[in-house]
């Protein structure tokens, strides 16, 4: 699987990317190793990972810090610590900070909500750094508190140094976790705090008196309309990483909403980020989907009982399956009623079995229901309708009809 999205990511990059990259990417350089430290296409429901390349090695993850600080004044908002409408001072410590930024001036006042919509949207380090001091007493407080979290989240591999996700100077160190460690991150934000979503997709922040105007760093926002998140990264060392989060919408009856994670970790270039990441998404909305294959609330089929009060009866699936596959998979659904069930039935009666069948094997069962009480006909009906069809019998042989 993982050498196959390799190609079509190579080749669709050749094919369609009008970007120039400064080095060859041709057809002997097809392998996506060669461009990305690794990646990780994955349900956010289930966990199920959809494609990977190198998700468990440790590695520098820049701006994607961001997530875990959030998390973490989320947290402290949630034990009531502290509140979204809280107001805090810009000291000229906060100017300081370096790299992305709200452009922070000593003495301004934002509110807690507004740093963080400056954290995510514009990935400001400044925004960052100032929630961390205020929800910490200081950033390494903060940052103590980051690390317990990624401990109780079980993110082991993960080590935060910083709220920010920049290197420390003089030190070849900066904040690390694994692949797989970063979709859980988000997953479990995304589950526990889904408002994320509400400021991940705001497409620009602008403070008119401060002269401030920055888009969205996410480079697929208002490309794919999917896409509602979530964060971009990067320093040399890490490269240019990118979480991105979509919706794929079901379709009436047949499908479900399905969620996915995709991340993309070190890119060489922003170009090729920005590409890999597109490609990649859109191979999750082409190639995935969320399907029923048994609705309890919809009829499996109408069975017919002659002798019945109700002639025709629809019978229904005691319980409900869906199930995230890939759309060329083979699954089918099997319906075995028992012939033999007799009169009268009574509401609920089980009456067979419905299975769920993946080349051959059974992944999926539920009982088959009559969901209304069907008795015996009384005489008369069953006169009635004798009489009925002789009449329709009649009525076809003049009409030249075949009944």
């Amino acid at each position: 699987m993982k050498r196959i999205l390799s190609i079509l990511i190579m080749v669709m990059i050749i094919i369609t990317s009008p970007i120039s990259y400064g080095e060859d990417i041709g057809v002997n350089n097809l392998n996506i190793e060669r461009n990305l430290k690794s990646y990780i296409l994955a349900d956010f429901e289930t966990g199920e990972i959809l494609e990977e390349y190198n998700i468990d090695e440790v590695v520098e993850i820049a701006s994607i810090s961001k997530l875990m600080s959030y998390l973490v004044i989320m947290d402290e908002i949630t034990k009531k610590n502290l509140s979204l409408n809280d107001i805090l001072t810009i000291d000229e410590d906060i100017t300081k900070i370096k790299g992305s930024s709200f452009n922070l001036k000593t003495g301004e006042r934002f509110t807690v909500k507004e740093l963080l919509e400056a954290s995510i949207v514009v990935s400001g380090n400044d925004a960052t750094y100032a929630l961390a001091k205020y929800a910490g007493g200081s950033e390494d407080n903060f940052v103590k508190k980051m690390n317990q979290r990624a401990k109780k989240l079980g993110l082991q591999n993960a080590i935060f140094y910083n709220s920010t996700g920049l290197p420390i100077r003089g030190k070849d160190m900066q904040n690390k976790m694994s692949t797989r460690e970063i979709f859980k991150l988000t997953q479990y934000i995304i589950r526990n705090y889904p408002e994320v979503l509400e400021t991940a997709k705001i497409k620009s922040i602008e403070v008119i008196n401060r002269n401030y105007f920055q888009r969205n760093t996410n480079p697929l926002l208002n490309e794919i309309k999917e896409i509602d998140g979530l964060k971009t990264g990067f320093t040399n060392k890490a490269g240019y990483c990118y979480v991105s989060t979509f919706n794929i919408r079901g379709e009436n009856i047949e499908t479900k909403d399905l969620r996915l994670i995709a991340v993309v970790m070190g890119a060489k270039s922003l170009e090729k980020r920005n590409v890999l990441s597109k490609i990649l998404v859109e191979h999750g909305i082409s190639n995935y989907s969320n399907r029923i294959f048994l609705n309890e609330a919809i009829p499996l089929q109408t069975i017919e009982f002659p002798k019945a009060d109700i002639k025709e009866v629809e019978v229904f699936a005691e319980k409900g399956f869906s199930k995230l596959i890939k759309n060329d998979e083979n699954i089918g659904v099997n319906i075995d009623i028992d012939e033999a069930i007799g009169l009268p039935i009574k509401k609920n009666t089980k009456i067979g079995k419905a299975t769920v069948e993946k080349e051959g094997e059974v992944i999926f069962e539920s009982d088959i229901l009559v969901k209304e009480d069907v008795n015996k006909a009384k005489w008369y009906v069953l006169i009635g309708r004798f009489f009925n069809r002789i009449f329709n019998a009649i009525g076809g042989f003049f009409t030249g009809e075949r009944v």
